[in-house]
């Protein structure tokens, strides 16, 4: 993700500070159109007046600067409203995206079953698309605190890809964890992409919860910044969501990959937040290139194991998707019909196979943590060990 990619007219700030902020914009002349509170996380968010910002990047660094300069160097917490993505698909960009596209599925050849109740009373999260009603997730456990979070299929006929990665994700931790509740959030659009703040404010819908979950899946993210920190935000949100809740997170498809964009801000050894922040269980997928060989990457799962595939084929993860006549693939994949299932690769369905794994370990007296530990006893999950490819 780019890290200019960014709402032009919106900070974010430290919550007890807003009023020290909206002091200096008044100083500088720059109008405020309005403003936004989060209590939960102590943040805020401040949206400038006018169609003059097309970046925020120069009003961020003389606030930086004044505070600076009056304050011996002091800066409050100051930042973008940076713009995050669903983590399947080419991550960042590749040459042809259409290699990145689900391929569809039949119900036999997916031969997808949720079976037993493990998982039982474990509450597991979930951050992304909306979710739409599958045959195959009948009787599952799925609450849905926004009530639009399911759609019938015949709401509508068109989609685009994107939009069948909640119900993808869905399955996969239903494939672990079959008797568990899934706490079901959306905050991706249609496109797979949402802002940060739009995603804090959903954690801090989780982090409010009288019952909370006890592991919280994220298959989204957001690429390094210039100065190679992860937005302030969304580690805000994290390092106080993860004292609670144990956060799995994707890693990203950033590793050796050919026709990565020349970004000279993002490169295969670049972090992808929140998987890097400490505390975030970050999840790669075993022996795939596209998956970063990095030291914050904590685990990988083998797809190889969940579901029968050829040796030399690459690793893909298969559940359920979208019944739709036409879904709209990335750029160069035109349109194709899907009847409910389909196969896909992505570090986000290996976040949600670590998720759906750790909630079937989780038993009374047993912590998140505890249950992390179990997963590399003859588990599809191995604990990632760095760096993978060795020189000489």
């Amino acid at each position: 993700m780019n890290s200019d990619q960014a709402e032009p007219d919106s900070l974010v700030v430290d919550l007890t500070e807003i009023a020290a902020v909206l002091r200096v914009l008044e100083e500088l002349a720059i109008a405020v159109d309005s403003t936004e509170e989060l209590p939960a996380f102590d943040l805020g968010l401040v949206r400038l007046a006018g169609e003059e910002f097309a970046d925020v990047d120069p009003v961020l660094a003389e606030l930086r600067a004044r505070f600076a300069g009056r304050c011996a160097g002091w800066t409050p917490l100051l930042g973008k409203n940076r713009r995050m993505a669903s983590v399947f698909g080419a991550y960042p960009q590749t040459k042809s995206m259409s290699l990145w596209d689900p391929v569809a599925l039949d119900e036999s050849t997916a031969a997808l079953t949720f079976d037993g109740d493990a998982g039982d009373g474990v509450r597991v999260g979930l951050l992304d698309t909306r979710i739409y009603r599958h045959p195959g997730l009948a009787g599952r456990h799925i609450e849905t605190p926004d009530d639009t979070t399911l759609f019938d299929k015949d709401a509508k006929t068109s989609y685009s890809v994107e939009e069948g990665h909640g119900v993808f994700t869905a399955g996969l931790i239903f494939g672990q964890a079959p008797g568990a509740t899934l706490v079901a959030r959306h905050v991706l659009r249609e496109d797979g992409k949402a802002f940060a703040w739009d995603v804090v404010k959903k954690l801090a819908e989780f982090f409010d919860d009288e019952h909370r979950v006890d592991v919280l899946v994220l298959a989204s993210g957001c690429r390094n910044t210039l100065d190679g920190n992860p937005p302030a935000i969304i580690h805000r949100a994290i390092e106080r969501l993860s004292a609670h809740v144990l956060v799995v997170a994707a890693a990203g498809n950033h590793g050796a990959l050919e026709g990565m964009t020349s970004d000279a801000h993002i490169t295969r050894n670049s972090a992808t937040w929140p998987a890097a922040l400490p505390r975030v269980v970050a999840v790669g997928v075993t022996d795939a290139d596209y998956s970063p060989d990095l030291p914050w990457v904590t685990c990988t799962v083998d797809p190889k194991q969940l579901h029968a595939q050829d040796d030399d084929s690459p690793p893909v993860f298969v559940s359920t998707y979208l019944d739709a006549p036409e879904v709209h693939m990335h750029e160069l994949g035109g349109i194709k019909e899907f009847t409910g299932y389909a196969s896909w690769v992505g570090t986000s369905g290996a976040a949600a196979v670590v998720g759906g794994a750790v909630a079937a370990r989780i038993t009374p007296g047993t912590t998140a943590e505890q249950a992390l530990t179990k997963l590399y006893e003859g588990s599809v999950v191995q604990p990632y060990v760095w760096p993978r490819h060795k020189s000489g």
